[in-house]
C-alpha cells in the first residue's frame, strides 16, 4: 500500500470521527503547551523585568519591602508602604548627586494608574508624544498608547480619577483631567498609565482645591469664629472638579508642601562616586527611608519565580503523563473497536505492516496537529508576555 493511500485513508478515518479527533488534538496540545508556555512566560518576564529595572538606577522610598517599592515605581502597583514626604525629595535634589525624578502613583482611573511625576521621567524612559502635546498646567495629562486605544481616547478628551472609597469622597478628590497628548507605544507599563504633574495628584489627594469666589452675600451669611478671622462658607459654594483656564487661578494649596506625599524618588547618579555617596547615605537602619537597587530587587523576585516554576513544572509533568496515558488508551480502544475494519483491509490485500502503518499514520497526524497548535500557543504567549506581566502585576 502506497504512502499516499495510507495518509488518505487515515485522514478519512479521522474526519469520520471529528469530535474524538479534535478532543485528542486539544488534549495533547494542552499537555505540550502548558510546561513550555510557563517556561517561556517566566523567561520572557525575567527579561522584561530586568530590562526595566536596569533602566532605573536607584530608588529612594520609605523603609519596608524593597520589592514592593520597586514594583510600585516600575509597574505602578498599589503600595502598602507609608508615603515619602516631598521635603525628602527636595533635600536629595539639593545634594546634586544626579538626576532626581519624583513618583507619586497612589491613584487610579478605573484600572489605569495615575502617575504624578516630572518631565524628566519621559527622558529616563525614552517616552515621546505621538499625538498632541505635553502637559502644560494643572489638570493636564498625557496617557499611554494602549490606554488610548482601548478607551478610544484622543487629545482634547477628559478622563476622571477614581475615588479610593466610593462612600468617602472627602479624602480623595475625583478630578476630571484634560488629555493633552498620547504617548508613542513602547510595550511597557507606561502604555497603560496616565501621567500628570505632581500638583495634580495632590489635588486628587485633597491637599488643594478650587471653588467659587465668595460673594459679599455669602460672606454675610457665613459664620465666623470668636476672633472674626476664620470664614466658613456655606454648602452652596461649588467646589470645582476640573481645572480650566477660567478657574485655574482659584485653585490653592493648604499646609506645608514639604509634608506633601510621594511614593518614591528615582535617582540617576551623575557618576560612580555620586552613586556610592547615595548608597552610603541610607545605610543607617534608623533612617526612615531606604535606597534600593531595582536590578537587585528584581533578581530576588526572579529567584522566587524560578522556584515557583520548578514546582509548577513537576505538577504539569504529572498531569501530562496522565493525559498522554488517557490519549493512548483512547487510541487503543478505538483500534479495538475497528478490528472488523482492519480485517476488511486484510481481505482486500493489505499486509500486516500496511495496517500498522495506517494506525500509526492516524496517531502521527493527531500528534503533529497537536504539536503545531501547541507551538502557536507558545509563540503567542511569548509575544503577549510583556502585556500579560503588566496586567498581572498591576
Amino acid at each position: 500500500m502506497r504512502i499516499t493511500a495510507i495518509a488518505y485513508l487515515s485522514w478519512k478515518a479521522l474526519r469520520h470521527r471529528p469530535f474524538r479527533s479534535l478532543l485528542l488534538i486539544g488534549t495533547i496540545a494542552l499537555t505540550l503547551y502548558f510546561p513550555r508556555a510557563l517556561q517561556e512566560f517566566i523567561s520572557r518576564s525575567e527579561e522584561v523585568l530586568s530590562a526595566r529595572a536596569r533602566s532605573t538606577p536607584l530608588l529612594i522610598g520609605p523603609r519596608g519591602s524593597s520589592i514592593d517599592l520597586t514594583l510600585n515605581a516600575l509597574y505602578f502597583t498599589p503600595q502598602e508602604l507609608p508615603p515619602l514626604d516631598y521635603s525628602s525629595y527636595e533635600t536629595l535634589a539639593q545634594r546634586d548627586l544626579g538626576n532626581t525624578i519624583p513618583i507619586h502613583s497612589r491613584f487610579r482611573s478605573g484600572n489605569s494608574p495615575i502617575v504624578g511625576t516630572s518631565l524628566e521621567y519621559f527622558k529616563l524612559r525614552a517616552l515621546s508624544i505621538h499625538t498632541g502635546r505635553s502637559m502644560t498646567r494643572l489638570g493636564d495629562c498625557v496617557i499611554g498608547a494602549r490606554l488610548a486605544e482601548s478607551k478610544g481616547l484622543k487629545p482634547g478628551d477628559t478622563i476622571t480619577s477614581s475615588p479610593e472609597n466610593i462612600f468617602d469622597l472627602a479624602g480623595v478628590y475625583p478630578l476630571r483631567m484634560r488629555i493633552t497628548g498620547i504617548l508613542a507605544p513602547n510595550r511597557t507599563p507606561d502604555d497603560h498609565a496616565i501621567f500628570v504633574d505632581l500638583k495634580t495628584t495632590w489635588i486628587i489627594e485633597g491637599l488643594a482645591h478650587g471653588h467659587q469666589k465668595l460673594s459679599q452675600a455669602e460672606i454675610m451669611g457665613s459664620s465666623r469664629n470668636s476672633a472674626g478671622r476664620i470664614l466658613r462658607a456655606n454648602a452652596s459654594v461649588v467646589e470645582f472638579n476640573e481645572v480650566t483656564e477660567t478657574n485655574l487661578g482659584d485653585f490653592h494649596f493648604h499646609g506645608d508642601d514639604g509634608n506633601y506625599p510621594l511614593s518614591s524618588v528615582i535617582l540617576a547618579p551623575s557618576d560612580k562616586k555620586h552613586r556610592a555617596l547615595a548608597l552610603a547615605s541610607y545605610q543607617d537602619p534608623a533612617n526612615p527611608q531606604q535606597i534600593v537597587i531595582p536590578a537587585t530587587a528584581v533578581e530576588h523576585l526572579a529567584n522566587t519565580l524560578f522556584a515557583t516554576q520548578r514546582l509548577a513544572l513537576v505538577a504539569f509533568s504529572l498531569l501530562g503523563i496522565a493525559a498522554l496515558a488517557l490519549a493512548l488508551m483512547v487510541f487503543l480502544l478505538s483500534f479495538r473497536l475497528r478490528e472488523r475494519e482492519m480485517r476488511t483491509y486484510g481481505k482486500i490485500g493489505a499486509t500486516r505492516l500496511a495496517i500498522l502503518c495506517l494506525q500509526g499514520a492516524e496517531v502521527t497526524i493527531i500528534a503533529v496537529a497537536a504539536t503545531i497548535l501547541a507551538q502557536i500557543g507558545v509563540t503567542l504567549t511569548r509575544v503577549a508576555a510583556p502585556d500579560l506581566l503588566t496586567r498581572l502585576i498591576s
